[in-house]
């Protein structure tokens, strides 16, 4: 009797692991295929899933230098883009505030934090 008590828990471990064996990546899968916050407003921002190509940069002479710093290449699009700077001070990126904290906190992009870049 011995034996098929052994038997029958040696099974029901097995069961037990090979059960987690075939659910765990099936959940890990799950997981990565949702889109991150961000991703998700950005899709629900846009109306149309196809890139506009407005402009061929390569034929603006101001882009055709070898930049030395990002923000060298931030001023050469600034010459063209002359609005971008405060389009993008209007986006969620900038105005994004924590929804989980006291609104007076203001705790976000759009509030009063330290890494505010």
């Amino acid at each position: 009797m011995h034996s098929s008590v052994l038997s029958r828990r040696i099974a029901l471990w097995a069961v037990a692991w090979l059960t987690l064996a075939v659910a765990l990546p099936a959940l890990a899968v799950e997981e990565e295929a949702r889109p991150a916050p961000g991703r998700a407003l950005a899709r629900q921002a846009t109306r149309e899933h196809t890139l506009w190509i407005t402009s061929d940069h390569s034929k603006h002479e101001v882009l055709k230098q070898a930049f030395q710093t990002p923000e060298e290449v931030t001023a050469a699009c600034l010459t063209c883009h002359t609005e971008a700077a405060a389009q993008f001070h209007k986006t969620i990126h900038w105005t994004w505030l924590d929804p989980l904290e006291d609104p007076a906190l203001k705790i976000g992009k759009g509030g009063l934090v330290i890494n505010n870049f």
